[in-house]
C-alpha cells in the first residue's frame, strides 16, 4: 500500500510538471499544534514544528498541484505541567491542489502520507523509545488556506486529519490514535 502510494504520487508529479505552465521550488516551515485521538483518552494538543520544501506546479492562474517533503515533529501531550510529551517524527509527503480563488489566496487539498522516523515517549526524568509500539506509515487527509505575498513569500494554514491508527494495537479501550495536525507555515520561494 505504502509503495503504491508513493508511485502514484510520482506520477501525479511527473503528469502535472509535463502540463505545468511553471515550477515553482521553495522552503517552508512553521508551527505544529498536534493531538492524537479524541479528546476523551486524556491527551491534549502539544506544540511543535514542521520545516521542508516544496515544489508547486502552475497548470493555469487559478488551479496548481503542489508536493512537499516535510519534516514534522507531532503528537500529544500527556501531562504539560509535568512536561510528558509523545513525540512522533515523520517525514510527510502531502500531495494536493490548490485553487487560487481570490488574487493570490488558494484553497487547498489533498492526501498525505507520513513515514514514522522515530517515536518517544519523553519527559524532564527520561526518554523511551516507542517507535516498535507505532506504526511505520501514517496516511492523513488535508485542507487548508495559503496566501501568496509579493511573488516570493507565502503564509498558510493547513490541517492534517489523520485517517490511520497510529498505534500497532487498540491499546487503550480499543480507541483509535489518529493524528490531528494544525499547521501554521511561512514559506520563501526560490
Amino acid at each position: 500500500m505504502r509503495k503504491l502510494l508513493l508511485l502514484v504520487i510520482l506520477l501525479i508529479c511527473i503528469i502535472a510538471s509535463s502540463n505545468a505552465q511553471e515550477v515553482e521550488f521553495g522552503v517552508k516551515g512553521g508551527l505544529n499544534i498536534s493531538t492524537l485521538g479524541k479528546s476523551d483518552l486524556g491527551y491534549v494538543s502539544r506544540i511543535a514544528y514542521h520545516l521542508g520544501g516544496t515544489a508547486e506546479f502552475i497548470t493555469t492562474p487559478f488551479f496548481s498541484i503542489q508536493t512537499e517533503l516535510m519534516y514534522s515533529l507531532q503528537g500529544a501531550a500527556i501531562d504539560r505541567s509535568r512536561q510528558v510529551y509523545l513525540n512522533y517524527h515523520y517525514l510527510n509527503i502531502p500531495l494536493f491542489v490548490k485553487a487560487y480563488f481570490y488574487e493570490d489566496a488558494s484553497f487547498e487539498i489533498g492526501i498525505q502520507y507520513g513515514l514514522l522516523l522515530k517515536a518517544v515517549d519523553k519527559n524532564e526524568f527520561y526518554t523511551e523509545d516507542r517507535t516498535d509500539e507505532v506504526n511505520n506509515s501514517d496516511f492523513a487527509a488535508v485542507f487548508g488556506l495559503a496566501y501568496k505575498l509579493n511573488e516570493k513569500f507565502t503564509f498558510g494554514f493547513r490541517y492534517n486529519l489523520g485517517i490511520t491508527n497510529t498505534a500497532k494495537q487498540d491499546i487503550i479501550y480499543e480507541k483509535r490514535l489518529t493524528n490531528k495536525v494544525l499547521q501554521i507555515s511561512i514559506g520563501y520561494i526560490f
